[in-house]
């Protein structure tokens, strides 16, 4: 009897294993990275339907830039989507500039993601304006990779980066 409870145990964890539904990492990976350019292309070309359409549209939706001359935060889609509209209408031409995005990190599951990855803004000329390191998360609507958190530090801002182990505030040793 033992032997056949076992054997049945057995078969329920391979049927329960072989029942979940395999993610292809790679493929995977490739749809998120359409997918922030596909934001990035669609605000340049100040096209908010398509820039709306690659975000989470909800009260969960988040953006942080963060830069040496302050910060800013955007908690919900209707706020995102009020100052980004605004800011459409107000400046309706198409931006001339492009981002070249490096060193992504992707890191998939199966209805989440994130990504970290560098970004350089150059101008029309091609000349290198700012640098950017970039964290997003994303997740999966309706089998579509949305953004649903994104933040930039715009490292260019800063006059030079911290090695590990430095930065840490100096102390005064007292005896």
């Amino acid at each position: 009897m033992k032997k056949y409870v076992l054997t049945l145990l057995a078969l329920i964890l391979l049927a329960g294993t072989s029942c979940q539904e395999n993610i292809d990492i790679e493929k995977e990976k490739e749809a998120i990275k359409a997918v922030i350019e596909e934001e990035t292309n669609a605000y340049f070309d100040r096209d908010f339907d398509r820039f709306a359409a690659t975000y989470v549209q909800n009260e969960t939706n988040i953006r942080l830039d963060a830069g040496k001359g302050g910060y800013f935060h955007i908690v919900g889609w209707e706020e995102m989507d009020s100052i980004f509209k605004e800011g459409f209408e107000k400046y309706p031409d198409p931006i001339k500039h492009y981002q070249v995005k490096t060193n992504y990190k992707i890191k998939v599951y199966k209805e989440s993601a994130f990504a970290v990855f560098d970004n350089e803004l150059h101008n029309s000329e091609g000349e290198l304006t700012k640098t950017n390191i970039h964290v997003e998360f994303l997740e999966k609507v309706n089998g579509e990779w949305k953004i649903v958190y994104l933040s930039e530090i715009h490292t260019s801002s800063y006059e030079e980066e911290v090695d590990e182990g430095e930065g840490e505030p100096e102390t005064e040793e007292t005896e």
